[in-house]
């Protein structure tokens, strides 16, 4: 009896400590979850201010009356050390890109067949663009509705809205990942608005009254691209002229490698 008493209470113990270890762990595991998601967030955090700072450094480059000073939207990389870090300022001019809410059918058959689209796949692919953001149901000739994204097995039907990010463009039926890839580096929402904050900014002084620089109208998108040891942080904004002085428009964070433009030197 006793023996048996034993033998049941050596269980009890043995059953509790593997208790106990299971829930040192959960907490250790919680504890190192917690801790790992609030140095993301640092990160994030010091990434998005770098981000900011390049953005009008590079804004301020490519207004910079000054001839000799100015930065070319090529597309050219600009090596630039901000705080400790090393960071890639390209410029592009923006009216280089479609905005992807007002572009016409005529110029995304020619931006689908400049990337050697099919021509019967490009037809469909330009009618769904266009009944995705179009403000009604009604099914062009080569589009894509409801019930066709039903039939392909989507969860969703078209948007029957504006675009609101350029990555939303990989949700139209027959927009494949790798089509997407191809079409990001010319499409932009900054004319119909689009995604991400705005933020204005006013030059110094020194960079003086831009009103008569060629083309500062029509904007400059400035990418940045903040080299670390853990990798590459990729943020993106369109700054404009207004009222003489620059403003930052559709400014993103964190963005796709794929919107960076080609560069090839002579």
């Amino acid at each position: 009896m006793i023996q048996e008493q034993r033998g049941i209470v050596l269980v009890l113990v043995l059953w509790t400590l593997v208790l106990l270890m299971v829930i040192v762990s959960a907490v250790s595991s919680s504890v190192h979850t917690q801790s790992t998601l609030t140095h993301h967030q640092m990160d994030q955090t010091r990434s998005r201010a770098l981000a900011e700072a390049a953005f009008h450094y590079g804004a301020a480059r490519a207004f910079d009356p000054d001839a000799d000073r100015a930065w070319t939207a090529d597309g050219q990389p600009y090596s630039w050390r901000f705080d400790g870090h090393e960071i890639v300022i390209r410029l592009q001019m923006e009216q280089d890109r479609l905005d992807l809410n007002q572009v016409t059918a005529q110029q995304l058959d020619q931006l689908l067949l400049s990337i050697e689209v099919d021509d019967e796949i490009r037809d469909r692919l330009v009618g769904a663009i266009l009944d995705w953001r179009d403000n009604d149901s009604l099914h062009r000739l080569n589009g894509a509705e409801d019930e066709d994204y039903r039939q392909a097995g989507k969860p969703y039907g078209a948007k029957d809205g504006s675009f609101t990010t350029l990555d939303e463009i990989g949700l139209v039926l027959g927009i494949t990942p790798q089509l997407q890839e191809r079409l990001l580096p010319y499409l932009t929402l900054a004319a119909s608005g689009g995604s991400g904050s705005s933020s204005s900014y006013i030059l110094p002084g020194g960079f003086g009254d831009i009103s008569g620089i060629p083309n500062s109208q029509n904007g400059i998108r400035v990418l940045v691209e903040i080299i670390e040891k853990r990798g590459h942080y990729l943020a993106e904004a369109v700054a404009v002229e207004s009222n003489s002085r620059l403003r930052l428009v559709t400014v993103n964070y964190g963005v796709s490698p794929d919107i960076w433009p080609e560069f090839e030197e002579d």
